[in-house]
């Protein structure tokens, strides 16, 4: 007999192939399944979308009712056909949707930083600016320090460069961000 494959929520699968995690109620499914999802979740929606997947496996035979008709006492157990099953883990919609929010999270975060980051080199720049305009009025007020003056002024040019061209490249990336 070959073995059946059933599609499962990733999470649910985690906690039920947990060889410990057997003679269960559906709160306690429910409970484990809200401590492991990153999301905040209703208790009555995810009772509700938890109920259907252990009626959804009953029905398959892999788990097994013991308890009489609707009664809080009802215990779920694995039967032999769950450690047979094939199962094939898949994403809910909440975990796509929380996929989507913490890449635009990212994003949003990505950009929070280049802003920050233009704003300092903008900054860093108009002081490289400042300086090297003044080491042209130092020199044209001390000649003889000539030597010294021209170094440090040649110095600050080169570094106002570097830094518009690191303006540049995080203008670059800014644009395409929020493209």
């Amino acid at each position: 007999m070959s073995k059946i494959s059933i599609k499962i929520n990733a999470q649910l699968n985690t906690i039920l192939q947990d060889e410990n995690f057997d003679n269960f109620h559906v709160t306690q499914l429910r409970d484990a399944y809200l401590a492991n999802s990153s999301v905040s979740q209703d208790l009555v929606q995810a009772r509700k979308y938890i109920y259907r997947q252990i009626l959804r496996l009953v029905k398959k035979g892999l788990l097994l009712k013991k308890g009489t008709k609707n009664s809080k006492r009802v215990v779920y157990q694995k039967s032999e056909l769950f450690y047979k099953t094939n199962f094939i883990c898949q994403s809910t919609t909440e975990d796509k949707v929380n996929r989507a929010k913490a890449v635009t999270v990212g994003t949003n975060t990505a950009v929070q930083q280049l802003e920050k980051r233009l704003k300092e080199s903008e900054v860093d720049l108009l002081t490289s600016i400042g300086e090297s305009e003044e080491y042209m009025r130092l020199y044209q007020s001390f000649p003889e320090m000539k030597t010294h003056l021209e170094s440090q002024y040649l110095q600050a040019r080169e570094n106002s460069s570097k830094l518009l061209g690191q303006i540049k490249a995080i203008k670059s990336v800014l644009a395409h961000q929020q493209k």
